[in-house]
């Protein structure tokens, strides 16, 4: 949590513009799409404390430069971006599915000393496919340092925010966060874990894992756009180039 800290620093009284989409639509009205809990956020400068306190965390110089936040990464960047987002959303997908194609279906579990069978998770898929996410979590989160696009670090920051607030339940199956904010998982205490805990916290929607499949739609949306490409899927995103993120970005 080290590194929660070190980016919230004195402003996580606003922190609850990085809380779930669900959440903020609930307590604040939106027009056209805008928060406008974010729009209040942005137009009286928290917003932007928020981004500076970022770049000093990790010793990047943001300037005042009035070129949009879109076109300052090379397009080198945002192709990388946009296939950790890719890659990203793919592997929180596979956990959040439900019905026939979850990994938190059970199946048929065979007790080699008496030979019985019982219904059970399969703990070995359910471990590859977390530990994926995990990977694609740490690739978004240090892909996202390079990056001075405005959008994409607001989304990594609420992946984080979202990490932050389940520490306790992710360290209960093994799951942890490193001082960089990305995620280390200890394969044997997972395994060890209540896989019911596992599936409260990965499947469904309204979980974490639909959080961070979420926020990468959204930065593979952004990115995309950027890019100059009209045509991006997204099942937990909004659609076409006008998101609430890209005209609160645009005011900055």
């Amino acid at each position: 949590m080290a590194g929660m800290n070190g980016i919230w620093g004195g402003y996580n009284d606003y922190s609850y513009m990085f809380g779930s989409t669900s959440m903020n639509r609930s307590t604040t009205g939106n027009i056209l799409g805008i928060d406008l809990a974010e729009y209040a956020s942005v137009t009286r400068g928290s917003y932007s404390k928020l981004i500076k306190a970022y770049y000093q965390k990790y010793g990047k110089d943001e300037s005042d430069s009035k070129v949009s936040s879109k076109d300052k990464d090379s397009t080198a960047t945002k192709n990388s971006l946009k296939t950790n987002a890719d890659k990203l959303y793919k592997a929180a997908e596979a956990v959040t599915a439900t019905g026939k194609d979850s990994i938190f279906k059970k199946v048929d579990i065979k007790n080699e000393e008496d030979g019985t069978t019982t219904k059970g998770y399969d703990t070995d898929k359910i471990y590859k496919a977390v530990n994926s996410l995990v990977e694609a979590y740490n690739g978004m989160v240090k892909g996202s340092t390079s990056s001075e696009d405005h959008a994409v670090l607001r989304q990594t920051l609420r992946m984080i925010q979202a990490t932050g607030s389940n520490s306790s339940l992710l360290g209960k199956i093994g799951i942890s966060m490193n001082a960089d904010n990305t995620l280390s998982i200890d394969e044997e205490k997972f395994k060890e874990a209540d896989m019911n805990v596992v599936k409260s916290l990965f499947n469904g929607s309204g979980s974490y894992g639909s959080q961070i499949q979420s926020a990468a739609s959204s930065i593979y949306l952004n990115v995309n756009d950027s890019l100059g490409n009209s045509n991006s899927y997204t099942a937990a995103g909004t659609w076409g180039s006008y998101t609430s993120g890209n005209i609160l970005d645009s005011l900055l």
